[in-house]
Formats: C-alpha cells, structure tokens, sequence
C-alpha cells in the first residue's frame, strides 16, 4: 500500500491509499507497486488504471503530465482528469 495523489490545476483530484496503478507513460504503460524505486517521469494522454485497497479498480481518462515516485509516495500532475467505465476486450468467439 502506498500513498497516492493526482492534482490538476483546479483540484487535488485524489488523495488516497492504494495498492496498484497503471499509467501511461511515454514509452508505453508501466505500473507501480509498493516500495516501488524512486522515479520521476512524464506521461502521455491515456487511462490511469488504480487499484483501491479493496482491490477495486477505478479508470480515469487523464492527459499529459508528470509522475514522481518516492518512499512510497506517488504524485501526480496532470492537466486534466475525468472517470471512465471499465475497460472491455471482450472475447472473440465461444470458447
């Protein structure tokens, strides 16, 4: 479990324990776990993926911004933010 925090220039969007995230980062997606090392990075436009505490999974449209990672402390910029429903890839075919 960390601590997670996504801000915009209108809010501090989330402020909450979790335990996964996803996110888009320039050279593809990448996820971060507790005790993840220490990182600093920008990210494109794409879906946030966050995984609570409760092992629920929220999904957000974000925009570009930037990512820090320290001491189990993960900080968000972005310019905007919006929710969005589960992502679904289906299946092709019965099985």
């Amino acid at each position: 479990m960390y601590k997670l925090q996504i801000l915009t220039p209108e809010e501090i969007f989330f402020d909450d324990n979790v335990t996964a995230l996803i996110a888009p980062g320039e050279q593809g997606y990448f996820g971060v776990l507790t005790d993840h090392a220490p990182l600093i990075t920008s990210l494109k436009d794409g879906i946030i993926i966050i995984t609570h505490i409760n092992q629920i999974k929220t999904y957000f449209d974000a925009s570009k911004g930037f990512l820090e990672v320290n001491d189990n402390k993960v900080s968000i910029i972005i310019e905007s933010i919006k929710p969005r429903e589960p992502i679904d890839i289906g299946t092709s075919g019965g099985v």
